[in-house]
Protein backbone atom coordinates (compact mmCIF):
# COMPACT_ATOMS: atom_id res chain seq x y z
CA UNK A 1 0.00 0.00 0.00
CA UNK A 2 1.07 3.38 -0.54
CA UNK A 3 0.51 6.36 1.35
CA UNK A 4 1.68 9.71 1.18
CA UNK A 5 2.44 10.14 4.94
CA UNK A 6 4.90 13.15 6.35
CA UNK A 7 5.76 14.38 9.95
CA UNK A 8 2.63 15.99 11.36
CA UNK A 9 4.47 19.45 11.97
CA UNK A 10 2.16 22.28 12.21
CA UNK A 11 -1.32 23.32 11.94
CA UNK A 12 -3.50 23.08 9.49
CA UNK A 13 -5.13 26.23 7.58
CA UNK A 14 -8.91 26.45 7.33
CA UNK A 15 -11.28 23.46 9.23
CA UNK A 16 -9.64 20.12 9.37
CA UNK A 17 -11.31 17.34 10.96
CA UNK A 18 -9.85 13.63 12.23
CA UNK A 19 -10.51 12.06 9.62
CA UNK A 20 -8.51 13.96 6.58
CA UNK A 21 -5.86 15.06 9.06
CA UNK A 22 -3.85 12.31 10.39
CA UNK A 23 -3.66 8.56 10.95
CA UNK A 24 -1.35 5.71 11.86
CA UNK A 25 -0.25 2.80 10.11
CA UNK A 26 2.56 -0.24 10.48
CA UNK A 27 3.64 -1.94 7.63
CA UNK A 28 5.67 -4.69 9.98
CA UNK A 29 2.63 -6.08 11.49
CA UNK A 30 -1.24 -6.23 12.24
CA UNK A 31 -1.77 -4.10 15.04
CA UNK A 32 -4.86 -4.72 17.41
CA UNK A 33 -7.87 -1.58 18.34
CA UNK A 34 -9.29 -1.76 21.34
CA UNK A 35 -12.39 -0.55 23.40
CA UNK A 36 -10.20 1.04 25.64
CA UNK A 37 -6.38 2.33 26.21
CA UNK A 38 -5.18 -1.04 27.84
CA UNK A 39 -4.75 -4.48 26.88
CA UNK A 40 -7.15 -5.63 29.15
CA UNK A 41 -10.02 -3.53 26.91
CA UNK A 42 -12.15 -5.76 24.53
CA UNK A 43 -10.72 -5.96 21.20
CA UNK A 44 -12.37 -4.23 18.30
CA UNK A 45 -10.76 -5.09 15.39
CA UNK A 46 -7.34 -5.52 14.04
CA UNK A 47 -5.41 -2.97 11.65
CA UNK A 48 -3.85 -5.24 8.82
CA UNK A 49 -0.47 -4.67 8.09
CA UNK A 50 0.29 -1.85 5.57
CA UNK A 51 -3.58 -0.11 6.30
CA UNK A 52 -4.15 3.27 7.80
CA UNK A 53 -6.11 4.40 10.80
CA UNK A 54 -7.62 7.31 11.15
CA UNK A 55 -7.40 9.40 14.52
CA UNK A 56 -9.85 10.90 16.24
CA UNK A 57 -8.61 14.41 16.51
CA UNK A 58 -7.19 16.71 14.30
CA UNK A 59 -3.21 16.05 14.05
CA UNK A 60 -3.39 12.94 16.17
CA UNK A 61 -2.32 15.25 19.01
CA UNK A 62 -1.65 13.79 22.25
CA UNK A 63 -1.01 10.67 23.70
CA UNK A 64 -2.83 9.11 26.74
CA UNK A 65 -0.97 6.83 29.26
CA UNK A 66 -2.97 3.81 30.19
CA UNK A 67 -1.86 0.00 30.40
CA UNK A 68 1.45 -1.31 29.46
CA UNK A 69 1.85 -3.37 26.22
CA UNK A 70 4.60 -4.51 24.03
CA UNK A 71 4.52 -4.23 20.43
CA UNK A 72 6.86 -7.30 20.14
CA UNK A 73 8.13 -9.64 22.20
CA UNK A 74 11.26 -8.10 22.19
CA UNK A 75 10.40 -4.03 22.42
CA UNK A 76 10.46 -2.34 25.72
CA UNK A 77 7.03 -1.74 27.54
CA UNK A 78 4.89 0.97 26.79
CA UNK A 79 2.34 3.04 27.88
CA UNK A 80 1.11 5.40 25.25
CA UNK A 81 -2.14 4.66 23.55
CA UNK A 82 -3.74 7.12 20.77
CA UNK A 83 -7.71 7.58 19.83
CA UNK A 84 -8.32 6.58 16.75
CA UNK A 85 -11.52 6.36 14.73
CA UNK A 86 -12.74 2.82 13.78
CA UNK A 87 -16.00 1.93 12.59
CA UNK A 88 -16.99 5.66 12.99
CA UNK A 89 -16.62 5.37 16.55
CA UNK A 90 -13.75 6.40 19.25
CA UNK A 91 -11.16 3.40 20.02
CA UNK A 92 -7.59 2.92 20.90
CA UNK A 93 -4.20 1.87 19.28
CA UNK A 94 -1.02 1.56 20.68
CA UNK A 95 0.94 4.54 20.12
CA UNK A 96 4.83 2.88 20.07
CA UNK A 97 2.88 0.14 17.42
CA UNK A 98 2.09 2.38 14.78
CA UNK A 99 4.14 5.06 12.79
CA UNK A 100 1.99 8.65 12.72
CA UNK A 101 1.46 11.63 11.19
CA UNK A 102 -0.14 12.88 7.96
CA UNK A 103 -1.95 10.89 5.45
CA UNK A 104 -3.32 11.24 2.38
Amino acid sequence: MTTSATANTGAATGPVTAQDWGGGWNNQRDVTIRQGPSTTSKKVGTLKKGKIVKCWVAGCSGTHNGGAYKCTSTSPTEKDWHEVLWNGKKAWAASRCLEWGRVA
